[in-house]
């Protein structure tokens, strides 16, 4: 690891133009990690544009600089260096892979355990909570002074992967990460009501209309609720707005195992998967090639929602069989 941060490091000094990538449907370590590591590059005067083949999430609108991520085109651009940020494989970096092709170094920076390792250069801890941990110990290094835009979008990456230090991925050195970063300007309180208690009319009401298809199995150990485009039409929410509501179903007193499963048209589930402390949802959700930590992970079947539901639960039946 401390090579591998060497190497990206002097990446970086040699480089003058520099592309960073996120991956699709960006989270808030996605989007913390990506927009740390710009501020970092513009103090050191490199030129950088951000690139992310999905909308930003509005609950990130706070972030500085949030309006620079913009949607990969179709020009023939080119830079010294592209920087993947919370990638596993290419296909997470979606319509933005071209452009790490045509890169004279490329460099992948990530904490997932199914990381393929493909670019030039690959800076993957998987002991880190957030790839927001490994991009605050790389500004460590640059010879930059860290300020409160770099500090918040960090804590913003940070307490979103650790479900705000709730999941079993927080360590002491996740504490004294985010200890620095308060010095270095983050307002806690202040990021804490943005990020957590802020939640638009449209979420609250697909909240409701997803409890109201809670199903219970295996003697209240595990929890399965979905989310049709029905319901999203009814309450005028989108896409962004199912996220965090699977912690209700994981939160229930006896559940290891929670499941959501969002209707994305006829013939697209996409599932999203929780656990408490024994089953390790990045295995079950690699039975229909999706992937994700151990306690967090996500896949798409391919199938209606009933039936969906249905080949999901067979994995789910044999897990809790053995």
């Amino acid at each position: 690891m401390p090579t591998k941060m060497n190497d990206i490091v002097q990446s970086i000094i040699q480089s003058s133009s520099i592309a960073l990538i996120t991956h699709i449907n960006p989270d808030g370590d996605a989007i913390g990690s990506t927009i740390a590591l710009m501020h970092a590059l513009d103090k050191m005067e490199k030129l950088v544009d951000v690139y992310c083949q999905d909308m930003v999430p509005s609950m990130f609108d706070f972030l500085d600089g949030i309006n620079r991520v913009t949607k990969p085109d179709q020009s023939t651009k080119s830079y010294d260096l592209v920087i993947s940020l919370d990638c596993s494989d290419p296909e997470r970096m979606g319509t933005c892979a071209p452009i790490m092709d045509k890169a004279i170094r490329s460099a992948n920076i990530d904490h997932h355990v199914s990381n393929t390792l493909f670019a030039n250069i690959n800076v993957v801890d998987e002991e880190a909570s957030a790839t927001g941990e490994i991009i605050y110990k790389l500004i460590t290094l640059l010879d930059i002074e860290p300020n409160k835009s770099i500090a918040e979008a960090l804590y913003t990456a940070i307490v979103s992967d650790t479900g705000r230090f709730s999941f079993s991925n927080t360590t002491p050195t996740t504490h004294r990460i985010v200890a620095n970063l308060i010095e270095w300007g983050a307002d806690v309180v202040q990021l804490s009501n943005l990020l957590f208690n802020n939640h638009a009319l449209e979420w609250v009401r697909l909240l409701g209309q997803a409890i109201n298809s809670l199903e219970i199995y295996h003697d209240g150990k595990v929890a399965i609720m979905h989310i049709t485009q029905e319901m999203m039409d009814k309450t005028g929410a989108i896409e962004e707005h199912s996220s965090g509501i699977i912690q209700y179903a994981k939160d229930i007193t006896g559940v290891e195992l929670a499941a959501l499963l969002r209707e994305v048209d006829d013939s697209t589930i996409k599932v999203s998967l929780r656990s408490q402390s024994i089953v390790d949802v990045s295995l079950l959700a690699q039975e229909f090639g999706g992937g994700g930590h151990k306690r967090a992970a996500g896949c798409t079947i391919n199938l209606p929602l009933i039936q969906a539901q249905e080949e999901l639960m067979k994995v789910i039946d044999s897990y809790f069989k053995e």
